[in-house]
This record gives C-alpha cells, sequence and structure tokens, in this order.
C-alpha cells in the first residue's frame, strides 16, 4: 500500500539533499581550487621569468631570432630541468631517428664499434651477417681510421659512429687498417641495425646485447639457436655499456629464458605510476631456457639492461659480474608534438620479478670485479683471455661443470 509524504516533509527532504550535494560540490571545488592556486602561483612565477627573458633578448640580443629554435630551446630545457636523465627532448629530426632505431627499421653498415685510445682509432668488435660491411670484406679487428673523408679523433668518434647507421640505400665510406693496409669501401645501408653478438668459448656461448630494441627478440632467437647447435653447456651474457631500448622490448628477450612469473609481483615488470597504482605488468609463459648463466654489468648497464640482469638473478637463472649497474629503473613514455619534436618522459617506476626498484640505486653484482680504466675502454675489444670479466664467468661455469660431471 502506498503512502504519500506529507509535502512540508517531501521539501525538507528535498533542501537536504540539496544542501548535502552543495556542500560535496564545494568540497570538491575547494581543492580543485586549491590546487589550482598552488599551481597557478609556480605557473605565473615561471612565465613571469621567461617573459622577462624574452622582453631583454628582444630588446638587447645582437642578432636574428629564429622562434623554431627558440621555442624547442625553451622545450628542452624545461625536460632538462627535471633532473631525470631519462626524460629529454628530441628535435624532429631526432625524433624520427629516434623512432626508427626503437623499431630496428633504421638500416645500418651492419658494424659495431668502440673507440681504441691506444691507436686512436675505431676498433670493429663485430660484423653483422649479411651486412653491407660483410659483403666489402671488413672484419672483427680492424681499425676504422676515417669516415667520409673525416679522420676519427677522441673528440668525434661518437657523432662518426652515428654515420654507420643511417636510412635505406644511404651510404658512407669508410676507411680502415688491416694488418698495415688500408682500405676504403662505399658501404650502402641496407641492414637491421645490430643489437645481439654470438661467439663461442670452448662450450660456453657469450651473448653481448648492446640494446633492447623491437628488432633485438628475432637477433636473440637466432643466437640462441646458434648455441644450440654449437652443443652450448652454458651462457654469458654481456649487458655492459647496454643502456639503450625499451623496458617491452627488453621483458620479450628475458620471456625465452625464464619461466612463468608465479611469486613476487607475479610478473617479470610491473610499471607503477606515481600515484602509486599499477601502469602496465609484463608476465611470463612458461617456456624458458635450461642452462647455468652469468651476467656482466658494470656503471653503465643501465635502463632496460638493469631490468634484464636483474630478473636473470631473481628468477635464480644467473648470478651477477661486474660492477654496480646505472640506477635508472623506470619506464618512459614518447609524446609527439604538431611540429614533429617529441618528449621522451619518465612515467612510471618498474619493479622486477622478487627485488625491490634498483632505481637510483643499481644493482649490485654477486662478484665484483673493478676494471682499470683502460680495461674499460677496451670493452669488446680484449680477448676473453684478457677481459677480467669474462674470466670470471669462465671460471666458475666451468667450476660449476667440473661439480656436475663429478657427482655423475
Amino acid at each position: 500500500m502506498n503512502k504519500k509524504i506529507p509535502l512540508g516533509t517531501g521539501l525538507a527532504i528535498l533542501f537536504i539533499v540539496m544542501a548535502a550535494t552543495i556542500a560535496i560540490t564545494m568540497k570538491v571545488s575547494m581543492s580543485v581550487y586549491n590546487n589550482l592556486i598552488g599551481d597557478l602561483t609556480n605557473r605565473t612565477s615561471m612565465y613571469s621569468n621567461l617573459s622577462e627573458v624574452d622582453e631583454l633578448v628582444r630588446e638587447e640580443f645582437f642578432g636574428d631570432i629564429s622562434s623554431d629554435s627558440v621555442n624547442a630551446g625553451i622545450a628542452e630545457g624545461y625536460i632538462k630541468g627535471l633532473n631525470d636523465p631519462a626524460s629529454y627532448y628530441l628535435t624532429s629530426t631526432e625524433y624520427v631517428n629516434y623512432y626508427n632505431k626503437l623499431r630496428g627499421k633504421m638500416s645500418g653498415t651492419g658494424l659495431t664499434c668502440t673507440f681504441n685510445k691506444e691507436t686512436g682509432h675505431l676498433y670493429v668488435t663485430a660484423v653483422a651477417i649479411s651486412s653491407p660491411a660483410e659483403a666489402a670484406g671488413i672484419k672483427v679487428g680492424d681499425e676504422i681510421t676515417s669516415i667520409d673523408n673525416t679522420d676519427v679523433t677522441a673528440k668525434n668518434y661518437k657523432s662518426l659512429l652515428s654515420s654507420l647507421e643511417g636510412e635505406k640505400l644511404s651510404s658512407v665510406n669508410v676507411t680502415y687498417v688491416r694488418k698495415g693496409e688500408t682500405k676504403t669501401e662505399n658501404l650502402v645501408m641496407g641492414y637491421s641495425l645490430s643489437t645481439v653478438n654470438v661467439k663461442m668459448v670452448g662450450t660456453v656461448g657469450i651473448v653481448s646485447i648492446n640494446a633492447f630494441y623491437e628488432n633485438t627478440i628475432s637477433q636473440f632467437k637466432d643466437a640462441i639457436k646458434t648455441l644450440k647447435s654449437n652443443n652450448c653447456t652454458a651462457i654469458v651474457f654481456d649487458v655492459r655499456n647496454c643502456s639503450e631500448g625499451s623496458i617491452k622490448y627488453a621483458t620479450e628477450v628475458l620471456d625465452i629464458l625464464v619461466p612463468v612469473a608465479t611469486d613476487g609481483t607475479a610478473a617479470m615488470a610491473t610499471a607503477v605510476g606515481k600515484d602509486g597504482k599499477t601502469i602496465k605488468t609484463y608476465p611470463s609463459d612458461s617456456d624458458c631456457i635450461v642452462l647455468p648463466m652469468m651476467v656482466l654489468v658494470n656503471g653503465k648497464t643501465s635502463g632496460p639492461a638493469e631490468l634484464f640482469a636483474c630478473d636473470l638473478r631473481d628468477f635464480g637463472k644467473a648470478e651477477l659480474i661486474g660492477t654496480t649497474t646505472n640506477g635508472i629503473g623506470t619506464m618512459q613514455e614518447v609524446h609527439q608534438f604538431d611540429d614533429g619534436g617529441a618528449v621522451v618522459l619518465t612515467i612510471a617506476e618498474i619493479l622486477p620479478y622478487k627485488s625491490e626498484s634498483y632505481n637510483n640505486k643499481g644493482l649490485k653484482p654477486d662478484y665484483e670485479i673493478t676494471l682499470t680504466d683502460e680495461q674499460s675502454s677496451k670493452i669488446g675489444i680484449m680477448s676473453e683471455a684478457e677481459d677480467p670479466h669474462i674470466q670470471k664467468a669462465l671460471d666458475i661455469l666451468n667450476q660449476g661443470s667440473t661439480s656436475d660431471n663429478a657427482e655423475k
């Protein structure tokens, strides 16, 4: 049976609901307002300083002002002001190169080099299979003395190295020395950048990874096939000086090596935003490689490479040899602007499988071995016998093999 509510009572209830709604709205509005006011004060100060600089420059600067250059400089300066080594601004040209490289679409010569302080040349540490460099006959151990008629020096070798990467069908002249004989070859770009190199030392495979790009996974699978075909009994992963790439591509490589994640965060990696909420998880499947492993790291092992090393240890697959890593345990997102430029911005912290975050701390190796400055500059150049990190790994792995055989 329906009961009618008296008009007065109904109005009273309506007023109470309205009052509660207004109170809640006011509370939320005040919170938003206070945040806006606080942010407005900071923004006003920032814009005021920028306005003063702009006024001074336009009145006093002796020269022409390029609006495009100034705007790019403002954006770059803002990001630099964050004091985050993993966040940075890219010009439109830099963004195209970044995008192509990250996805493995950028073609190159197939050469991997490092600067040799003793000779002042670029020492060839790897030549990719089926690459223009291999077709031209360039080999590991050759020393590049000039690129496009510019002599290699300690000051310019980094910029010259970038000349070995480029768009398909572009070309570069490379002059190199082998046993006192000098040769020059014109290399036409037509090979995806090499990120994984593999070689055998006895029955132990040495897998060097210099970046975690989109094409790293296919190259890594090829490396594993090579190891299997050579009856590999153990693997040494070398991620020293490795810093480029993304967390996504690092987890794709890890997924080949580790079993399904069940402990810890139940994921190989978890990205957590500044509000403490999970942005993304990276699960693993049940496939894995059951072989003894070691990982070589140093102070330039950074970002995705640190996750790779950390997770292999967390899963109980490997121990670390070298020195404490760089300590960049974050995830970045790319935001492109209308002018073609972009910002690579840190948006989350990465939590590995079991360990605490290594962000701003780095990973401490299980076997700490510090190289001399000379040895550090020769990573990739030294023979296995001269490299203390590789020798330590081989000693441990070979001892393990001996123990296994003794038990059998």
